[in-house]
C-alpha cells in the first residue's frame, strides 16, 4: 500500500509542477531567407540590459540582435572572435519543485529531483567592443538552437578575425585607473567558456567605485596600457556541478553534484609590483544554479581590490 500512495503522490507532484513550467516554454528557431531567431535568456553581457532579461535573439548576416521589452542591443558580427556552446541543467519546478520533492515521503522526493530538471543551451560569444577591449555575452537558449548558431557563426570566426593594433603607452594615468585582463588558467585544468565569460564579464560590468578605482579598462581596450593597475586571473581549479545529481541525492546533494571554482588574483602598478596576490574560492550547492559561482568570486574579487586601497597607493606614489 504505500509504494502505491507514494506512486500517486509523485504523479500528482510532476503533474503540478509541469503545470507551473508550461506557460514559460522557449520558442522554437524560426528562420527566413536572411535571418532566424529564437528566445533567449541574457545572462551577461550586454550593458543596456539587465542580467537574466528575456527576449528573442536574432541572427543576421551582419549582426547579432537581442531585443527585450523596449531595448534592443546588436552586436556586429564581424567584432566577434569566438563562439562556443555548453550546457547546464537546472531546476524547473522553482518553488512547486522543491516543495514537492521534500513533502513526497519514501524517498520520492530524489526520483521528481531526476524530471524537474531542464537542459538548457549556454552561448558564449567573444567580441571586442568599439574601443577594441576583449568582452563576452552569454546567453540560455535550447541547447540544439544554440549549436546550430554556433555552426551558423563558426565560419565568420575563422574567416574575419578582428585585427587589434598594439600600442605602446607613453604617459600613464593620473589617477587610480585598472586594466582587468583576460581571464586565464592554469596549464592543463580545462574551464568551461561560459564560467569565464561569466566571472570577467561580472566583473567588468561592476561600477568602478566598487574596486575604489575611477575608471576599468576590460583586455586590450584602448587606454588599457596607460592604467596604473592591472589585475590578474588564473583560474587554478574548476570542476563543473550536476543540478541533477544535487536535486536527485536528498541531504548528499550539499555534498555531491557541487561546482567549485578557485581563482588566483594578482594585483600589478603600472611598474609590476605585486600589491596584493590572494586565491578566491566559490562553491554552490543546493538547488542554487552553478552559474552563480562565477558572479560570487567576482564580489569576492572587487571587495578584495578595494580594501587594497589603491587611492592611497596613489597618493604614496605622488
Amino acid at each position: 500500500m504505500q509504494p502505491n500512495l507514494r506512486t500517486c503522490f509523485l504523479l500528482a507532484a510532476i503533474g503540478t509542477v509541469g503545470y507551473a513550467q508550461s506557460p514559460n516554454r522557449t520558442p522554437l528557431l524560426t528562420s527566413s531567407s536572411h535571418s532566424y531567431s529564437v528566445g533567449a535568456k541574457l545572462l551577461v553581457g550586454f550593458q543596456d540590459m539587465p542580467a537574466g532579461a528575456k527576449g528573442e535573439l536574432a541572427i543576421t548576416p551582419s549582426n547579432v540582435i537581442f531585443t527585450s521589452s523596449a531595448v534592443i542591443d546588436r552586436l556586429t558580427r564581424r567584432r566577434i572572435s569566438d563562439v562556443f556552446v555548453g550546457d547546464e541543467r537546472l531546476e524547473t519546478g522553482g518553488a512547486v519543485g522543491k516543495v514537492a520533492r521534500v513533502a513526497i515521503p519514501f524517498g520520492g522526493g530524489a526520483v521528481l529531483g531526476t524530471v524537474t530538471q531542464e537542459q538548457v543551451g549556454l552561448l558564449t560569444i567573444n567580441y571586442r567592443d568599439d574601443h577594441d577591449g576583449l568582452r563576452s555575452v552569454v546567453f540560455q537558449l535550447p541547447k540544439k538552437d544554440a549549436l546550430e548558431i554556433e555552426n551558423e557563426m563558426g565560419f565568420d570566426v575563422i574567416s574575419h578575425p578582428p585585427v587589434i593594433h598594439s600600442r605602446v603607452c607613453t604617459i600613464h594615468d593620473t589617477s587610480a585607473s585598472l586594466h582587468v585582463r583576460p581571464i586565464q588558467s592554469i596549464q592543463g585544468l580545462l574551464v568551461a567558456p561560459e564560467y569565464e565569460s561569466l566571472l570577467y564579464e561580472t566583473l567588468i560590468e561592476l561600477p568602478a567605485q566598487k574596486f575604489h578605482v575611477n575608471r576599468l579598462f576590460p583586455g586590450g581596450a584602448q587606454g588599457a596600457e596607460c592604467a596604473n593597475y592591472t589585475l590578474t586571473l588564473i583560474v587554478e581549479d574548476f570542476s563543473k556541478g550536476n543540478a541533477l545529481t544535487r536535486a536527485s541525492t536528498g541531504p548528499a546533494g550539499l555534498f555531491v553534484g557541487v561546482t567549485k571554482l578557485a581563482v588566483r588574483m594578482e594585483l600589478r602598478d603600472a611598474n609590476g609590483r605585486l600589491l596584493l596576490g590572494k586565491e578566491v574560492k566559490a562553491s554552490r550547492r543546493g538547488d542554487r544554479e552553478s552559474l552563480t559561482a562565477a558572479s560570487a568570486a567576482a564580489g569576492d574579487i572587487a571587495k578584495a581590490v578595494k580594501k587594497a586601497d589603491l587611492w592611497l597607493d596613489r597618493a604614496r606614489m605622488n
